[in-house]
């Protein structure tokens, strides 16, 4: 009896396990999704999205009228235009689209990153002729911080080089007021939205500088200072004259953008100086101002001196006559002789008695 109840409860149990085989056995893209992509059981799988084509495509998958396709999270929308044609890896008409969110993609490609719009589009290696439109709607705040939407592209999966190749820049259109990108492609794969992260690098190139200069004249330095990395960054220019630091400037550079800094100076003293900024090298020379005479030029209009009429002589005056010599005293000399005569006569007398 009790045998019999086990045979009973094995063969139960081997068509409940013959009937799970053959029910996931018929959803083989889950089954790849789940197990590609590392889901165990205790997680959820993405969703799959999409549908089929039938009364859309003729025999030759030529599509009779246009379709679309989104993604369960609605940040993806396939367009297929009327005309277009759809072909199976084989050559097959294509009978379906779907749509699976891939959060396990490949890993990016250096200075490079994902933003979280990363899908694969099935069935795989599906060609489109002409191209369609892919379009991804992203939310900007998952744009890294240093970068704005321009630093976005497309990229899909080469599963036979196993790389991401980068979709040209001219098949993608970045529309900033919808916070869409949409791109043109060819074919199915994985496709997935990326920045480019290559830090913030700078150079500086095309220094100006002046040749000559007059003492206390300014002179006016200018560089070009670009950012060649994604992320924007601050550079701080310095200008060094004869090896010294003088001045330094801090310049913001987004992504790929370029300014011009510009500095100024005046020097005192003439001489050869030398100019840096970066490794930019320049000189330029300061002359002393040049001594020359001073010429006054008078404005005033020549002038005619008048001729002056002489005076009249004046009337000749006549000589004066000449005095007539005065006559001489001899009553004046007489006495003077008498005088004398009579002064030496006593003097005679006086020391001639005296002696004797």
């Amino acid at each position: 009896m009790k045998k019999a109840i086990i045979k009973k409860w094995a063969k139960l149990a081997v068509v409940v396990a013959v009937f799970a085989v053959l029910l996931i056995l018929t959803q083989p893209i889950q089954l790849y999704t789940a197990l590609g992509q590392g889901y165990g059981y205790d997680d959820q799988p993405p969703a799959t999205t999409g549908g089929g084509t039938s009364g859309a495509t003729t025999s030759g998958g030529v599509f009779t009228k246009a379709v679309s396709f989104q993604s369960a999270d609605n940040n993806l929308t396939i367009d297929i235009p009327r005309n277009t044609v759809g072909k199976t890896k084989g050559g097959d008409p294509l009978p379906e689209v779907r749509i699976t969110a891939a959060p396990l993609a490949p890993d990016p490609p250096q200075d490079m990153g994902f933003i979280g719009l990363e899908y694969d589009l099935e069935p795989d290696g599906a060609t489109f002729d002409p191209p369609i439109t892919i379009t991804f709607t992203y939310n900007p705040n998952w744009i890294p911080a240093g970068l704005g939407p321009d630093s976005l592209t497309v990229g899909y999966y080469d599963t036979d080089t196993e790389q991401w190749v980068m979709l040209d820049a001219s098949d993608i259109t970045i529309d900033p007021a919808t916070n869409t990108i949409s791109a043109k492609v060819s074919h199915f794969t994985y496709y997935s939205v990326m920045a480019h992260t290559a830090p913030a690098d700078f150079t500086v190139s095309g220094l100006t500088v002046p040749s000559t200069l007059g003492i206390a004249e300014k002179a006016t330095i200018s560089a070009t200072v670009a950012n060649t990395g994604d992320v924007a960054g601050t550079y701080q220019a310095i200008l060094k004259i004869n090896g010294a630091v003088v001045a330094s400037k801090s310049v913001k550079l987004a992504g790929h953008e370029s300014k011009t800094v510009t500095f100024e100076t005046v020097q005192g003293k003439a001489g050869s100086y030398k100019v840096e900024i970066d490794g930019q090298t320049g000189t330029f020379t300061v002359v002393a101002a040049e001594l020359k005479p001073v010429v006054i030029t008078s404005t005033v209009s020549s002038i005619t001196v008048p001729s002056v009429t002489p005076a009249p002589s004046a009337p000749s005056v006549p000589a004066a006559p000449t005095p007539a010599p005065a006559p001489t005293p001899m009553l004046a000399i007489i006495l003077s002789l008498v005088v004398t005569a009579i002064v030496a006569g006593i003097v005679v007398w006086y020391f001639g008695f005296r002696t004797g």
